[in-house]
């Protein structure tokens, strides 16, 4: 195996508007030509580590709304013609860009709507309830006022608008889960030998909490399928919004309690945003294990100057991949706008951190593949479309990938018709199991036949040759009733 490609790894758009994306655009057409001087492989992957758009403050709900619809419409244009610049423009294509949430993403309005006023005077006993694990107090310096998370459920689809720019950007391909403490997808592109596992770093995250935190469960509904993308030698990344330290006076960071847990479930680099800090490098290691976790920060891709810090730039990442049997040199680009914020960015070398070095180079030791069977990876492939709609609800989605994985063979055919029966989606049975192969598509098939009243396609199941040789006993009694149904019809007509 000699794999050869590059990242493209961006995060905090924030400013980006219909007005500008063309100005954005055509800086990342000229910084296109530049690298294969600079020796940077072909971009395959775009990474995009949260803070979509910049979101609203306003307080009024439908206005909050309108103001966020806009910004997450001209993100969604940029991303796919930035995805067009640099991988293609099909949907299939689309599937090599990653995304998570960020801060912003969350929307204001509807923690604000969530939260009601505390009247007690018990100051201690709000203090130490303020600072428990999964509290619903909260405590604003602004107000001098104790509050609480009222409205549970609206609290918890405050990512609403994310999920709706997230879902109509992949065009159904891919959903966001919709459990807030569960909000994890685990992404495996066996093309490039990688998978990432994206999370929402803003778990219990609102208007006035902003520490970062990925809820535990995120983590674990993972843990089965990171086993198996080890298992299969992927180089795995994790990507999130939130960075993991900061200074005394700052609380906006992530609590890093959960990296062990990263670290033992096999993710080997980390992906995030957040600080508006050029492009830096470090590392997380698990002293007793000799496990590591390297972690890469882009900045801020498209701030103004209140976005950033002093003398801050506007910045992204190239991260190259080279790619052998048991190992792949990592190498960390940083590149820079060189302007005064112009709303045509110049991009150049940049420094990583705070050094005066323009590039890093690190090892990642590639986990043992494990020899399986092409029907053993079947029934993974298969595994891992049904946990995710166990997770999201979508079954129409899971069917659809479970068919791209072939209907004529006999295990997706099963898989197909369970999900489908648990949809009540008669027609599409009906549609895909027209031909019988086995007693259970043929008496499931019949059966939607006659629940829905489609004697047309009945007529055909009934000469289908399956159907016609069989002399299993329950299936006799069901042909006879549905001959019965279909003289009755007759006779009616």
């Amino acid at each position: 195996m000699n794999i050869n490609y590059s990242i493209l790894h961006i995060s905090d758009l924030h400013r980006i508007n219909t007005d500008n994306i063309d100005c954005l655009i055509s800086s990342f057409e000229i910084e296109k030509s530049k690298y294969e001087s600079l020796g940077i492989p072909k971009v395959r992957l775009i990474v995009v580590s949260g803070d979509i758009v910049n979101g609203s403050n306003n307080t009024d709900s439908k206005i909050a709304k309108e103001e966020i619809k806009k910004q997450y419409i001209a993100a969604d244009l940029f991303l796919k013609k930035l995805c067009s610049l640099f991988i293609g423009s099909s949907i299939e294509d689309r599937m090599h860009v990653i995304i998570v949430p960020g801060n912003h993403d969350m929307s204001r309005y509807m923690s604000h709507l969530c939260m009601e006023p505390i009247e007690r005077d018990d100051i201690e006993f709000l203090t130490n309830a303020l600072w428990r694990d999964n509290s619903d107090i909260r405590w604003s310096w602004k107000n001098l006022q104790f509050y609480h998370i009222a409205r549970e459920e609206i609290y918890n689809n405050r990512f609403c608008d994310f999920i709706d720019f997230y879902n109509n950007f992949y065009e159904g391909h891919r959903m966001y889960p919709l459990e807030h403490n569960k909000q994890s997808v685990l992404i495996d592109i066996p093309d490039l030998n990688i998978s990432l596992a994206c999370f929402n770093s803003c778990y219990r995250l609102d208007h006035l909490r902003h520490s970062g935190y990925i809820s535990p469960q995120s983590l674990s509904v993972l843990t089965k399928s990171l086993l198996e993308a080890t298992k299969k030698g992927r180089m795995i990344f994790g990507v999130w919004h939130h960075h993991t330290n900061g200074r005394p006076n700052e609380n906006n960071y992530l609590d890093d309690s959960i990296l062990d847990n990263m670290v033992q479930n096999g993710i080997l680099i980390a992906l995030h945003g957040h600080q508006h800090i050029n492009g830096i490098v470090h590392e997380y290691k698990d002293v007793l294990s000799d496990l590591k976790l390297s972690m890469i920060s882009a900045g801020t891709l498209y701030g103004d100057a209140s976005d950033l810090p002093i003398s801050g730039k506007r910045q992204y990442n190239l991260i190259a991949i080279n790619m052998n049997d048991d190992y792949s040199d990592v190498t960390l680009f940083s590149r820079e706008d060189n302007t005064s914020l112009n709303e045509i960015p110049s991009w150049d070398i940049g420094n990583i951190g705070k050094s005066k070095r323009h590039s890093y180079t690190f090892k990642i030791n590639l986990p043992h593949v494990e020899n399986i069977s092409e029907e053993q990876e079947l029934q993974n492939r298969i595994n891992n479309i049904n946990i995710q709609a166990e997770r999201t609800g979508d079954f129409n989605l899971a069917v659809h990938q479970l068919a791209e994985l072939g209907l004529e063979k006999p295990i997706v055919r099963k898989f197909v018709l369970s999900l489908l029966s648990r949809a009540n989606n008669f027609k599409c049975i009906i549609e895909l199991f027209s031909t019988p192969k086995n007693l259970s598509e043929a008496i499931t098939v019949i059966n939607c036949c006659l629940q829905t009243g489609d004697f047309k396609s009945l007529t055909n199941i009934l000469d289908s040759e399956f159907v016609r040789s069989s002399t299993d006993s329950s299936l006799q009694t069901i042909i006879e009733e549905a001959k019965f149904q279909l003289k009755l019809k007759k006779h009616q007509l």
